[in-house]
């Protein structure tokens, strides 16, 4: 049986990490862990992670808050994992329940796993943290006009390719543990939102060989609105960075995992 962590960030948001928690009870895949990473330390998160009774065990890591720094702190949580594979979400995506079943599915330590998610609208983000409801009907996505539903239909019969050209999204992937070592983790030189925790990881994960699975339709997530802040000055900087890393062609980076400088 494949052994799963599912690694969920976030940061101060409580009644949303609760609604993501919630889904991830009713998983009808049950042998994984639950790896909490918050890039900060805040009291009030703390308390809440330790009055949460789930049937599955939760491990929670944190930081001090010194600005984005989230792959630093997934380094950590990788550094703790022994899992066949890791799944990423983050604290505002409600998974659908056959979500951790259908990555299961698919796995294959020589390939990487990615899908895309809904983006809900204000109202249908209301009705799921107010009622026990987890996934959303479509004709409710429909009717308070939910972006990209099409991300939102479960098809398990539909047939997965490898793609060369894939977009991996850091809310939605799946990857082997021992393809995450081959390039040393996620590089800690991005302190910045944008590029380093997927784009990055995507092309040296490409680089080094692994086959890409684009799984949408069979693992389908629920983004929960909320005001999204501007980090498109942010977002710049990393893509910067990230083109100097291409143009270095390193796979392993140098501030992950490990030290290697």
């Amino acid at each position: 049986m494949i052994n799963v962590r599912i690694i969920i960030a976030v940061y101060k948001n409580i009644p949303f990490l609760q609604k993501v928690l919630d889904s991830i009870e009713f998983q009808t895949y049950k042998n994984f862990d639950v790896a909490i990473v918050e890039d900060g330390s805040f009291p009030a998160m703390k308390a809440f992670i330790e009055a949460t009774s789930y049937s599955f065990p939760i491990h929670h890591y944190t930081q001090e808050d010194l600005g984005f720094r989230k792959n630093r702190i997934l380094n950590v949580a990788l550094r703790d994992a022994t899992q066949d594979l890791l799944v990423f979400i983050d604290g505002d995506c409600v998974l659908h329940p056959k979500f951790i079943e259908s990555y299961v599915k698919f796995y294959n330590p020589k390939v990487v796993l990615f899908a895309k998610r809904v983006d809900l609208d204000q109202k249908t983000s209301q009705l799921l943290l107010t009622s026990k409801l987890n996934n959303p009907s479509v004709l409710t996505m429909l009717k308070n006009k939910t972006k990209h539903i099409e991300d939102g239909i479960y098809l398990p019969f539909k047939p997965i390719k490898t793609t060369n050209r894939p977009t991996m999204l850091g809310c939605n992937m799946g990857i082997p543990l021992n393809a995450l070592k081959t390039i040393n983790g996620f590089d800690e030189d991005y302190e910045n939102a944008g590029y380093g925790e997927d784009c990055d990881v995507e092309w040296r994960l490409q680089k080094a060989g692994f086959e890409f699975k684009n799984l949408k339709l069979h693992v389908i997530q629920y983004h929960l609105y909320h005001e999204r802040p501007d980090r498109e000055d942010e977002t710049a900087i990393s893509l910067n960075l990230f083109q100097q890393k291409k143009k270095e062609g390193l796979i392993a980076c140098k501030r992950g995992l490990l030290s290697l400088s």
